[in-house]
């Protein structure tokens, strides 16, 4: 537990200044997360991705999130061909490993690019998704050894509980909203109510998606980096699907 908390601390005290800096140090923070992201997915693969394959993803990914929107689809197309052509330039790679590399190829283009956007429409946003995310999860846990008896996901994550779930849903929703109302412009107040709504669900299916991911792989975390959380996507996988549909609720409601 000491260990888990020291390492927390240091998460914040590297995050909270580059959100509060913006400009390179968000985008820097962003860039650490991809590549570490792409980097621990990128063993989970059957063949073991040689390491300058792997330096060339993160690199395309980068270039993908900072491409205006109009053309990162045609961008990510281009990539897309190329990575279907891997196993004839290298026998070590099967077509079953290029769709690995084209899944988290844009998962990761899409991660970025949104959190940008959002970022950049109100940097409070990403302050929102985050209490959103983590209070939801918290409480989750915490409703969840107080009164949780019935089982949400044994297949998946045998200790999360039904009652844990609505917990989390329910103070994460709460927490979420009343930040939005106080901290953030009324005019993205009905964003705020529909995200303080779907984020904590969302949240926590994201948390499961991946939890699923590490069975099937047969692994306790996606990487080591970070001590007593394990990897990078162990710590924001949560986080990484509530960007997205932040961005989707923003924009939607924006129209």
């Amino acid at each position: 537990m000491k260990t888990r908390v020291i390492t927390m601390l240091g998460i914040l005290a590297v995050v909270i200044p580059c959100l509060l800096l913006g400009g390179i140090w968000m985008r820097l923070l962003v860039a650490f997360i991809v590549a570490v992201g792409t980097y621990e997915f990128s063993r989970l693969s059957d063949a073991e991705f040689p390491m300058p394959l792997v330096i060339g993803l993160i690199v395309v990914e980068l270039i993908g999130i900072m491409l205006p929107t109009e053309i990162v689809m045609g961008y990510v197309g281009i990539i897309y061909l190329f990575l279907l052509s891997l196993p004839i330039f290298n026998e070590n790679l099967t077509p079953k490993d290029s769709f690995v590399c084209m899944s988290f190829v844009f998962f990761f283009i899409l991660i970025g690019s949104t959190f940008i956007r959002i970022y950049n429409a109100e940097s409070r946003f990403i302050w929102f998704i985050i209490i959103a995310t983590y209070v939801c999860d918290s409480f989750a846990y915490l409703c969840g050894r107080q009164f949780g008896k019935h089982k949400l996901a044994p297949r998946i994550s045998p200790n999360k509980t039904v009652e844990g779930s609505i917990g989390g849903w329910f103070f994460g929703m709460i927490i979420s909203l009343l930040y939005g109302y106080f901290f953030i412009n009324s005019d993205h107040l009905t964003s705020i109510a529909i995200a303080s709504f779907f984020l904590p669900i969302f949240g926590q299916i994201g948390d499961l998606a991946f939890s699923a991911i590490k069975r099937s792989y047969k692994i306790k975390d996606f990487g080591n980096l970070l001590p007593g959380h394990g990897g990078v996507l162990d710590r924001v996988d949560s986080l990484l699907f509530n960007i997205v549909v932040f961005g989707f609720i923003f924009t939607m409601v924006n129209l």
